[in-house]
This record gives C-alpha cells, structure tokens and sequence, in this order.
C-alpha cells in the first residue's frame, strides 16, 4: 500500500513538472512572440519618426532657401528700381536745363501749340516757364500762338522742370503741357522702357 502510494505521488509529481515545464515554455515562445512583436513594432515607429523628421528637415530647408531667395530678388528689384530712379532724375536735370541748348526753340514752339490745340480757344492764355527762358528770344513762341492769344513768360519754371500750361480766357480750361506731367502721363511706358533697355538679357 505505502509503495503504490509512493509511486501515486511520483507520477504526480513528474506529471506535474512535464506541466510545469510545458507551461514555462510556452510562456517563453509567447514571451518571445511579443519581444518580437513591439521589436517590430519599434522598428517600424522608428523608420516613420526618421521619415517624418527627415520630410520636415526638407519643408525646413526649402522655407529658408525660398527665403534667401525672396531677400535676394527683393535685394535685386531694390537695386534695379535705384538704378531706374537716378536715370530719371538724369533726365529730369537734363529736360531742366533745356533752355541752354539748341533744341530750346523748337521744344518750346510745340509744346505751346500742343497746349493751344489742347484748350481749342481762339484767345488762350499761355504760360511759359523754363529755367533761363527768360533771357531767350521767345518770337518763334509767340508766332504759334492764334491772333487773340496771349504768351506770359514766368521767371521761374513752371512745375518744377519747366514747360507751358494754356487756358481758355474764363480759366474753366487748363492744360499742363510741362516736363513733369509729360512725364507723369508716360510714367507706366517710360519705366517699362528704361527697365527693359537697361536690364535686357
């Protein structure tokens, strides 16, 4: 009796470890099973943190690219609009001092037919006022304008560069037929072509 006991004890025992040891292996594969698992899943967080940081990288270095870009062409446009003023500002000096030279004569006749046509009054009044215009012979100016009309010679120059302006005898019609609002009514045409003679490629 006490020896099949024994025996009954042994074969429990050794079932029970075949148990245990089934249990602790199987605990290991699933261990192992989720290792492998959240290793995988690691890896894969890993790759899409690096792709992510490496497209933001990117987005990053192409802001400050674009941004050296813009500073450059503003730095460009800035130098270029300089460059497009003091050719102006030469014409301008230039047109101011148009009295002294030769084509004085002929300028001044066309423009004050210019503004008589302009006001279509048979008695205009014209005002003419270049720089040293005064001291010029005005004859050939005042031959262009009709028999009622009548020529004023200013001793300064009219806006600013010189020029004539016209009315009609009430004043109702005025016509500025000075350098400056030539200018200002070529202004769109005339930085297009300055622009495009100067910086043609």
């Amino acid at each position: 009796m006490s020896e099949s006991l024994e025996k009954l004890q042994s074969r429990i025992l050794s079932d029970a470890s075949l148990k245990a040891e089934e249990t602790i292996k199987e605990a290991r594969a699933k261990a192992q099973q989720i290792l492998e698992e959240a290793r995988r899943r690691a890896q894969k967080e890993s790759e899409e943190i690096r792709a992510k940081a490496k497209v933001e990288a990117e987005n990053v270095r192409r802001s400050i690219l674009s941004s050296r870009v813009r500073v450059n062409r503003l730095r460009i446009l800035d130098e270029k609009n300089r460059i497009i003023q003091d050719i102006i500002h030469t014409v301008e000096n230039h047109l101011s001092s148009i009295a002294r030279t030769d084509q004085f004569e002929n300028t001044a006749q066309r423009f004050v037919a210019e503004a008589v046509k302009a006001v279509e009054s048979d008695q205009p009044i014209v005002r003419i006022g270049f720089k040293d215009a005064a001291k010029k012979n005005l004859d050939g100016v005042s031959r262009a304008l009709p028999k009622g009309g009548k020529l004023v010679i200013e001793e300064n120059p009219i806006d600013e560069f010189g020029g004539v302006t016209a009315t009609d005898p009430q004043g109702k019609v005025v016509f500025n037929n000075t350098f400056k609002s030539r200018l200002e009514r070529l202004d769109n045409q005339l930085l297009t072509l300055i622009a495009s003679t100067v910086f043609s490629e």
